[in-house]
């Protein structure tokens, strides 16, 4: 299956199988996406796999792990991916706890080891959907995107609602431009944080009803490029899992 990706003046032709003619040998690249995990888990291989069908030929894919599972990730069918470089592993010292990803994940060492511009970050909980009618390139002009965060039980700055940073689009350079003026020192989740901050050094923030069409979490849409995590509504779980099959792999059914 090819796909045509359309982006400004830029076109992209993605051919979905494992070959490439493309080279992955640059220190730095326009487009990146991200994935940091620490974990053992098969969910990496296949969100990775997932993710893979779905970014244009051109973007590497960046895993940021620890020593625990680097070579779960190299002997995995990733391998191929790895030896042609378009995935790629980076090694820091292992983080456990939540709080520490937090501080991780507004880091500036952290944001230096990117190695890309416009970042598609996803983690393991995140799952993008084949039948939607959007793509990623379709949100390359905003700083961040990620799911709106519906207000039932949101305990943040309701004036920021956008958005949850498990599948989410950011701009590097904002990003390192906010942490240089404005160190991360807060109780606040890391994506609550950059939603909170990111007008101080004029980012582009997606607006809410272009936002839910990027990504679901506690708002529903029915074809949003992915999904992360929720919703926990079982009707829009069921509905979910028509418009976009892939969801069942992070919707578990539970009570719905």
């Amino acid at each position: 299956m090819t796909r045509t990706y359309l982006s400004r003046r830029i076109v992209y032709i993605f051919i979905n199988n494992n070959g490439s003619n493309y080279s992955f040998a640059a220190d730095f690249y326009p487009h990146i996406a991200v994935l940091v995990e620490f974990r053992e888990t098969d969910r990496i291989v296949s969100v990775v796999h997932n993710v893979l069908q779905h970014i244009p030929e051109t973007w590497p894919i960046q895993i940021v792990h620890g020593k625990e599972n680097v070579n779960f990730i190299r002997n995995s069918t990733l391998a191929s991916f790895i030896a042609t470089g378009k995935v790629f592993l980076t090694l820091v010292e292992s983080i456990g706890d939540k709080r520490r990803i937090n501080h991780f994940l507004t880091d500036l060492n952290f944001w230096k080891l990117v190695r890309g511009e416009k970042v598609l970050f996803f983690q393991i909980d995140s799952i993008m959907c084949s039948n939607s009618p959007h793509y990623i390139t379709d949100y390359l002009q905003y700083d961040y995107v990620g799911a709106p965060w519906d207000l039932t039980g949101f305990l943040y700055n309701q004036t920021y609602r956008v958005g949850n940073g498990g599948f989410s689009l950011r701009s590097r350079e904002k990003t390192l431009a906010l942490l240089k003026m404005f160190p991360y020192n807060s109780f606040l989740p890391e994506d609550v944080w950059y939603a909170e901050n990111f007008h101080r050094v004029n980012a582009s923030i997606a607006p809410i009803n272009i936002a839910k069409t990027f990504s679901v979490e506690s708002m529903f849409y029915a074809r949003p490029v992915g999904v992360h995590q929720f919703p926990w509504n079982c009707k829009f779980r069921r509905q979910l899992r028509e418009t976009c099959p892939e969801s069942i792999m992070v919707l578990p059914n539970g009570r719905c």
